[in-house]
């Protein structure tokens, strides 16, 4: 909404605020009625409907039990806010973060991206070849200036349309330096390409007709569609370069003359790549046999490279090219079709609010706020205020009189806010200081520019604070996450924390209730299921020896030293840290550090060379109970002749957990054995419920498989101490703390149920 100017040309305008705009006559007020009472607290039925309908989409729930949650939520709240929590700093900064989070979906026009979505897409799905004219201009240029541009290109239109040549016409008007000289010439391109407005016309104009006069932030276009045709979809190319100079001649350059004697060697038959590696002049993809990133149609700089790589069958090379940077070979090594829409909504969303599109989207935003919102703008302030601008502002020297004609008078209202000029005099002055003035902007140019962001901000910063008002969604989230913070708060400080606390009540709780807590009848074990008796041997042949279990496993590569040398070696410290690396993976390891001589060295070098390796381990983190140290000196030769090979430390792992026994003999044929141990109830394991619970070692055959079962000990049934079942205990004793408080709440906080309205609220849903 706009006030209309005012019509007192000439006359002197007083200090006075601008008069507001007129306001009708008032319809009676409908009030609408309460649902429910809790306490003194009043919920609407619109809300009530609302909460009690969201309550219900999960079927098990019937209206009946719905309100009946309302209802005890309702007490929560109203006991939180009676103790203070709605009023702490903490859950105000909370409240308005989420409300901030929250309304940022509110305030975006969803309407407006869903359609641009399909319009970006079907867009996709083309390609256009176009020219344009431009005539530069800022977005904020003055009103005349802006129409005077616009008559300019609608004539240099219709001598288009009459039958002059675009392109000549370009070359003569177009203020677009890059394009100018090429007639206008923009070539082949497809949707998210060109900035929206621009493409918007090149994707509806007729092929061979010019659009009318196209606004843009760079200024105003006009857009002839040359060619149209379906997308191309992107290459994914290898490229071989032979770089020219700038200044060198093709025609003898060395360059030209290598490019070809590698085309001739691909025609006979030499591997591209090899060809790449060997010769290629560019060095960030020579290594990577030429590949360049995925492009589509429009993307590059050098056009003759983007002709020639959409020319070629996938496996096909192309003849040398020319660009700006020498020559090319180019391979096509697979064209990749436009993906469906569906698998590329997410990118496409993501583009979408963030190019040129998402101006769109904010603008469409911030008009239907204005609306929702009663935006009421006073033209004739505006004007005077923009004009008020001098050329300090360019310099960041700008202010204005406390006392000026129009500081006190409203430049714009948003609902019953009336936002003063001054205060858009005073964003200026701060903004002016931390902005950088845009090129070519004059300072009354420069002031519309502040005056529109200025208004942006009003209208969002007022829309988030009043958008519970408005928007019954919003507003039902938001009452949502208050009583879910006010519960919290409330129940944590009731319940959770002071039943983690109260050791005496759960004690008490335990001793009451103790005959929930029992733990059945368990033996303790270890159960091996095999695939056959040899296996089930194995197993049980390492088991009987006890832990460390040796796990047949070993560095592949020991540490070699020089004759008497014991230091370590940049080379040995990169395989120790693999070796940490493997111990951190596997908690239950244990590694042996065996120590080893030549004969021809000392007799303390093997273990001077263990100790450095176990302090190394140690400092960087392994505890020395997970480190076995032999030191077998002279007496394991790894070579009778090469003396080097006998001068080394080897690592050989063990474990002292059964599952890794598991995995070793799994590792050459898997589900070879299965190992569990710990204790064991009936029904645990399908297997341990076929044994006697006895002490001993049992074997039985099931399912094909060899399965023993060795126990340790058998334990009865029995009451599980407070320290066995705590988190039981204290889950329940919870429960037992909440029923007492919702009993109190029932009693402070008296309920009255607007049933008859409620009822017609709810109609068909009401079970």
């Amino acid at each position: 909404m706009k006030k209309p100017a005012s019509s007192d040309r000439g006359k002197t305008v007083s200090a006075a605020p601008a008069a507001a705009p007129s306001v009708n006559t008032a319809s009676p007020v409908i009030t609408e009625p309460i649902g429910l009472t809790v306490g003194s607290n009043e919920v609407k039925i619109s809300d009530l409907k609302q909460e009690i309908e969201k309550l219900m989409v999960d079927d098990t729930m019937s209206a009946d039990k719905a309100l009946a949650q309302v209802i005890q939520d309702q007490r929560l709240v109203a006991e939180a806010k009676q103790r203070g929590y709605g009023n702490s700093e903490d859950f105000k900064e909370e409240l308005q973060t989420y409300q901030s989070i929250l309304a940022e979906s509110y305030l975006t026009d969803s309407a407006t991206i869903k359609y641009l979505l399909k319009e970006t897409y079907d867009w996709m799905l083309q390609e256009v070849r176009a020219s344009h004219i431009m005539y530069q201009m800022s977005e904020f240029a003055n009103p005349a200036d802006t129409a005077a541009i616009y008559n300019k290109l609608i004539d240099i239109r219709r001598r288009a349309t009459e039958g002059e040549d675009f392109g000549v016409l370009a070359q003569q008007f177009s203020q677009d330096k890059k394009t100018s000289s090429k007639g206008g010439e923009l070539g082949w391109f497809s949707a998210l390409q060109l900035v929206y407005p621009l493409e918007k016309a090149a994707f509806n104009v007729a092929v061979g007709q010019v659009s009318m006069p196209v606004r843009t932030k760079a200024g105003y276009h006009l857009v002839k569609v040359l060619e149209r045709r379906p997308n191309s979809g992107k290459v994914w190319v290898q490229h071989i370069l032979k770089a020219v100079p700038p200044t060198s001649n093709d025609s003898l350059s060395r360059a030209k003359f290598q490019i070809d004697s590698l085309y001739t060697a691909l025609i006979k038959g030499t591997k591209f790549e090899t060809l790449c590696e060997k010769y290629s002049d560019d060095y960030k993809t020579r290594t990577n046999q030429g590949y360049l990133p995925i492009f589509g149609i429009g993307t590059r700089e050098e056009t003759a490279f983007e002709q020639a790589a959409f020319s070629l069958k996938e496996g096909e090379f192309s003849k040398p090219v020319r660009t700006s940077a020498g020559w090319h070979i180019i391979r096509l090594a697979k064209k990749i079709p436009l993906e469906p829409y569906e698998k590329l909504l997410p990118k496409l969303k993501e583009k979408v609010v963030t190019d040129s599109r998402g101006e769109l989207v904010k603008e469409n935003a911030l008009n239907r706020l204005k609306k929702d919102m009663q935006f009421v703008e006073y033209p004739d302030i505006v004007k005077r205020a923009i004009e008020s601008a001098d050329t300090n502002l360019i310099k960041k020297k700008w202010g204005y009189a406390l006392n000026g004609p129009i500081t006190n008078s409203t430049i714009f209202s948003i609902g019953k806010n009336e936002i003063k000029a001054k205060a858009f005099f005073d964003y200026v002055m701060e903004r002016q200081l931390v902005e950088r003035v845009p090129t070519g902007y004059s300072s009354v140019v420069w002031m519309r520019s502040f005056y529109k962001k200025f208004v942006d901000k009003n209208v969002r910063e007022y829309a988030e604070m009043h958008l519970a008002e408005i928007n019954p969604d919003f507003r039902l989230l938001m009452n949502e996450y208050t009583t879910s913070f006010l519960k919290s708060e409330l129940l944590n400080n009731l319940v959770y924390e002071k039943s983690v606390g109260d050791t005496l009540g759960q004690r008490a709780y335990y001793e009451k209730n103790k005959a929930n807590y029992r733990m059945p009848e368990r033996v303790f074990g270890s159960l091996v299921v095999a695939k056959d008796t040899k296996t089930l041997g194995q197993v049980r042949d390492i088991f009987k020896k006890g832990s460390p279990y040796p796990l047949n496993s070993t560095m592949r590569t020991p540490l070699y030293y020089d004759k008497f040398a014991s230091d370590l070696t940049s080379e040995h410290k990169k395989v120790l840290v693999t070796l940490l690396e493997i111990m951190h993976t596997n908690n239950g390891y244990i590694v042996e550090v065996g120590g080893h001589a030549d004969q021809s060295e000392n007799a303390g070098n093997s273990a001077e060379r263990i100790e450095k390796v176990k302090n190394f381990l140690v400092s960087n983190g392994l505890p020395i109970e997970r480190i076995i140290e032999n030191d077998y000196a002279k007496t394991k030769r790894a070579d009778r002749f090469d003396w080097t090979k006998n001068q080394r430390v080897t690592f050989v792992f063990y474990s002292n957990s059964k599952k890794d026994i598991e995995k070793r003999f799994n590792r050459k044929e898997t589900n070879s054995v299965i190992i569990e141990d710990g204790y064991f109830k009936k029904g645990d394991n399908k297997y341990i419920d076929g044994f006697k619970w006895e002490t001993g070692s049992q074997s039985i055959i099931k399912d094909g498989k060899y399965i023993e079962l060795s126990v340790e000990r058998v334990e009865p049934a029995r009451f599980k101490t407070l320290r066995e079942a705590r988190g039981q205990v204290l889950i329940d004793y919870q429960k037992q703390l909440e029923r007492q408080l919702n009993l109190e709440l029932e009693a402070k906080y008296p309920v009255k149920v607007n049933k008859e309205e409620l009822d017609k609220a709810l109609g068909a849903r009401k079970q």
